[in-house]
């Protein structure tokens, strides 16, 4: 612990001694997800300038509670950070190009604008220097960046765990109806409300197969009382969500052995695995359904079939859609007898007045019988993030796919883990160039890194929005490709992995 400190605290004061240009004119951009948004905002108002927004688009977002002080940093300058989803970050770090960035949904209340500093739109960003994303690197983003000629330009792309979270199920508080859900469970420790949902009852939800609030399943777990009655609806991610990867990847694993009954008016017996398909996929016919930043969900497709022809009917009347985390948290908070996902810091408590989260069982709480529903808390996020030791060699450890394949973890089964988890990643170029104006945002996102792993103020914020810090031995193999002087993320003129000028900046 004490070598790695060292270095964070070392490259800190680099970054520091680096950025020594005016207050004013001090960025770094960058687009993504949605999951971490809000804390990353909270972090990035923290550390440097607090952005103040733009006419007509969210204004300043109140300051963190374990903020000591805006502007800790001792310099100026800004990050700007606009929560588009995890699909349209990673399309906007392939194109380097900002006209990539998408506008982010009318309902999200994150500031990603500055008119004080000219920046009133996604439009005006001056580059892209990193993008966040809870959708891992896969095979295709590799096969893109290497069709793009981005390794010539900007050499490896860098993938590395930033946090960890839980996504969790929020619900309206009201059934199909619109009366109140008669919850008769004790709250848990740690929980919102007494809503337990089974890995049965969650998978039968997700799968369109209960669709009614008095579900017998639904009633069984309410101490043998019915919740309410009328329609369940889910609410869904519309746009390409890291969320959804997480959800849909942990659920594609959970639900392949639940099978029940085809609803609550047809009694034949059927599977209830995860049934929606990958929305991006172009080979036909589709394999089984798998984790995806989108899905077939079938309230999205014409005619009812999906991109190869395929009739997708189940539990058509019960599925939403709905742009952006905070989409989902409005649409939930206004839709009767509505269930969505989302990560923390948009439901209750964190966020005031939001909806309240349902407890889920763990692999441990259903092979130990332990009774237990486990609430979205970063301790238990932490948890289920820590099953996973990662392994690297001096080759394996420069692989994005490589961290991608030790990084998920869709069935945690250590005591007390939460069952939907995940890291959230920051996505980065191996080369960058400083700016023709002189400015180096290189600098500025890697001071804010080092404030994010090494800052006793940033990891209370992290918590204090229901985030984790990632587990250690993560933790030492970023230190160890941060500092690669080849393979890590440096400028070109000093990096001798990078070839020629080319660069991000």
């Amino acid at each position: 612990m004490r070598n790695l400190r060292g270095y964070l605290l070392a490259s800190a004061a680099v970054a520091c001694v680096g950025a020594a240009q005016p207050a004013h004119a001090q960025f770094a951009y960058a687009a993504g997800a949605t999951f971490p948004s809000v804390v990353y905002r909270s972090m990035m108002d923290c550390l440097y300038n607090q952005l103040q927004g733009s006419a007509g688009l969210p204004g300043p977002q109140a300051k963190a509670a374990a903020c000591p002080s805006f502007n800790s940093s001792g310099f100026g300058g800004a990050i700007f950070y606009a929560p588009t989803g995890s699909g349209n970050g990673k399309a906007s770090l392939l194109s380097n190009n900002p006209a990539t960035i998408t506008v982010p949904s009318a309902s999200n209340t994150v500031p990603y604008t500055d008119s004080t500093d000219g920046v009133t739109s996604q439009a005006g960003y001056d580059g892209i220097q990193f993008a966040g994303s809870d959708d891992v690197v896969n095979s295709a983003d590799v096969a893109n960046w290497a069709s793009a000629g981005n390794p010539a330009k900007f050499g490896n792309l860098i993938q590395i765990p930033a946090l960890v979270g839980p996504v969790g199920i929020g619900f309206n508080g009201t059934d199909g109806t619109g009366a109140p859900l008669n919850i008769l469970n004790a709250t848990p420790t740690g929980g919102t409300s007494g809503l337990n949902l089974s890995r049965h009852a969650l998978c039968g939800i997700f799968s369109g197969h209960i669709t009614l609030w008095n579900n017998p399943t639904l009633t069984a777990l309410n101490t043998g009382s019915s919740l309410g009655n009328g329609n369940i609806t889910v609410v869904h991610r519309s746009d390409g969500s890291g969320t959804t990867f997480l959800t849909s990847n942990a659920l594609a694993t959970q639900c392949q052995f639940e099978f029940g009954p085809n609803t609550e008016s047809d009694a034949t017996v059927v599977s209830w695995s995860f049934p929606w398909t990958d929305k991006a996929a172009s080979a036909c016919p589709f394999p089984v359904a798998h984790g995806a930043n989108q899905l077939n969900w079938p309230d999205t497709l014409v005619a009812g079939k999906d991109q190869c022809g395929n009739t997708v009917a189940a539990g058509a009347g019960h599925f939403v859609q709905a742009s952006g985390s905070s989409g989902v948290e409005s649409t939930v908070a206004s839709q009767i007898g509505s269930v969505g996902y989302a990560s923390p810091d948009f439901w209750a408590p964190i966020k005031s007045g939001a909806p309240k989260t349902a407890n889920l069982q763990s692999q441990w709480d259903i092979t130990a019988s332990t009774g237990t529903f486990e609430p979205p808390t970063f301790a238990g996020a932490q948890t289920a993030m820590s099953s996973v030791t990662p392994i690297f060699d001096s080759n394996t450890i420069l692989l994005p796919l490589s961290w991608s394949l030790q990084g998920v973890v869709p069935n945690p089964s250590l005591p007390g883990s939460y069952a939907i988890a995940g890291f959230t990643w920051l996505e980065m170029y191996q080369c960058y160039q400083p700016h023709a104006n002189g400015i180096n945002a290189l600098t500025w996102f890697r001071t804010f890194i080092n404030y994010l792993y090494g800052s006793t103020d940033a990891h209370n914020i992290l918590n204090g929005n229901g985030f984790a810090t990632i587990p250690f031995p993560w933790l030492q193999q970023v230190s160890t490709l941060l500092s690669d002087p080849v393979h890590g993320p440096n400028f070109v003129a000093s990096s001798t992995g990078c070839t020629g000028k080319a660069g991000a900046y």
